[in-house]
């Protein structure tokens, strides 16, 4: 069982850190971009300081939300339409340099999640809106050079300058091995996954909306997205979600992670989830979830293959076990996770980015050293520990 009490000295430290981490950048300054409200940065100190990214928001509000910061939360997502906007684009990081690349979208699920906490539906209208017109015109672009819709319907991550290594850097994972270095070649699981919940969430809010013609036609587009990404991403006999290849004609056999998004966004049947999670066993260790198969690596380590694991892969699959009933498979792996934060903080007094769930141990670095702080490893500890003491 997990209890509150039980990470206590954790939880202080985190409600201290909320200060330490949040920044103001009012207007822009050399390379960084102004943003109109204050938000978390990754870390206090080191190479993220100061920088609000794109994907982390969506985990880093799901703290601030479970600790009564429903301002800044909503702060944080209002500053990324305030970049879509403005450039046509939610860059990673608000950086003018990484104007040419996004990031793994999230928006409406942040938009939900916000909205439920403050129920503001002029708000919700507004920025579903723009939400819509990120999907369509970024996520959904098959004119321009950078084209992201690619095949059947389906979007792969792309960059200005066409190039497979910083088309990599918008998936978020930089760097891994699931894509062979051919990041441009793939459809990936976890994007078109998103897109998918984009769809059913912008169905959910067009109801609650009251136009039933949007809601209809997102729901006729995410059934589409779910009808290809079955023929071309699951695997019956593995029973797991693959990135598919789509210059090759060829499904991934490349366990990782994002193979469980589905799950997070309810979009398979029940028969299919417990297929599923028979595979939790390929990637749980002592300390959690590592985020990718064991074998088959690259010679040069990446940061986010095995033994790593991160704090916003361990909710993406814990939410989705809850999701389908599975909690005590949920709750088994929050544990795990929590007791090696928990352990590693009282070895070093501190939150780190990723781990090394093998060894319990801080993660393995790749391309800088493991940077300490964290926001989305502290929002992301604060969502566990809530979550499962509730009674």
């Amino acid at each position: 069982m997990i209890s509150e009490k039980d990470y206590g000295s954790c939880l202080r430290h985190i409600e201290k850190q909320w200060v330490k981490l949040t920044f103001r950048t009012p207007r822009d300054s050399g390379v960084a971009i102004g943003l109109p409200n204050p938000y978390v940065s990754p870390s206090a100190g080191g190479i993220f300081r100061g920088m609000q990214f794109y994907w982390d928001t969506h985990f880093t509000i799901l703290g601030l939300l479970e600790s009564g910061m429903a301002g800044l939360a909503r702060g944080m997502v209002d500053n990324l339409l305030y970049l879509y906007k403005r450039f046509g684009i939610i860059p990673l990081r608000n950086r003018f340099f990484n104007l040419g690349t996004s990031q793994i979208p999230f928006l409406t699920s942040m938009i939900v999640e916000v909205y439920r906490a403050t129920g503001d539906r002029r708000w919700l209208r507004r920025s579903a809106k723009i939400a819509e017109d990120e999907l369509k015109h970024y996520w959904m672009n098959g004119k321009n050079a950078e084209r992201h819709l690619v095949y059947r319907g389906l979007s792969r991550y792309c960059d200005h300058f066409i190039t497979h290594i910083t088309a990599e850097h918008e998936s978020g994972w930089d760097m891994t091995s699931q894509f062979g270095g051919r990041c441009l070649d793939f459809l990936p699981v976890d994007l078109n996954t998103c897109l998918y919940k984009y769809e059913t969430d912008l169905a959910e809010i067009y109801h609650m909306l009251g136009k039933k013609h949007k809601e209809r036609s997102y729901i006729e587009q995410a059934l589409k997205r779910k009808k290809a990404m079955l023929q071309l991403m699951w695997d019956e006999k593995r029973g797991f979600f693959f990135d598919y290849d789509y210059v090759s004609k060829r499904r991934s056999k490349f366990y990782a992670i994002d193979g469980f998004y589905p799950l997070w966004a309810r979009m398979v049947s029940k028969e299919r989830a417990q297929k599923m999670r028979r595979n939790l066993k390929l990637f749980e260790y002592k300390g959690g979830l590592t985020s990718t198969q064991k074998t088959g690596l690259s010679k040069e380590f990446r940061q986010w293959d095995h033994p790593n694991g991160w704090a916003n892969h361990q909710w993406i699959v814990i939410r989705g076990l809850l999701n389908y009933g599975f909690r005590d498979d949920a709750e088994r792996i929050a544990k795990k996770w929590l007791d090696m934060n928990k352990a590693v903080f009282e070895d070093t007094g501190r939150f780190w980015e990723k781990y090394d769930v093998v060894k319990c141990a801080i993660g393995k670095a790749d391309r800088y050293p493991t940077q300490h702080g964290f926001g989305w490893t502290n929002a992301i500890f604060v969502k566990l520990v809530k979550e499962f003491s509730r009674k």
